[in-house]
């Protein structure tokens, strides 16, 4: 499942989408379908994610496979629940 912020606490204009199994085909096809460019995958160990902003980040909020956060501090709670099931 994918999970988003609607905006980046700190960093207006951006959100973050995270995979709750940090699956990063599923976070790549998300990022090829809202046409982001592929340096908005991070694949960082623990926790992979895109960043996403402008026409993308629109784009991936109207996403029916993605479940939106009203902030970064939502998103991460819900990440983290998920981590420990």
């Amino acid at each position: 499942m994918l999970l988003m912020d609607r905006e980046n606490l700190l960093v207006p204009g951006w959100s973050h989408v995270l995979s709750t199994s940090n699956d990063l085909a599923e976070l790549d096809a998300l990022r090829r379908r809202v046409g982001a460019p592929p340096q908005a995958l991070h694949r960082r160990a623990g926790r992979p994610h895109l960043d996403l902003k402008l026409v993308p980040r629109e784009l991936a909020l109207l996403d029916p496979a993605v479940q939106v956060f009203a902030d970064t501090r939502a998103l991460l709670r819900a990440w983290t629940e998920a981590q420990s099931r």
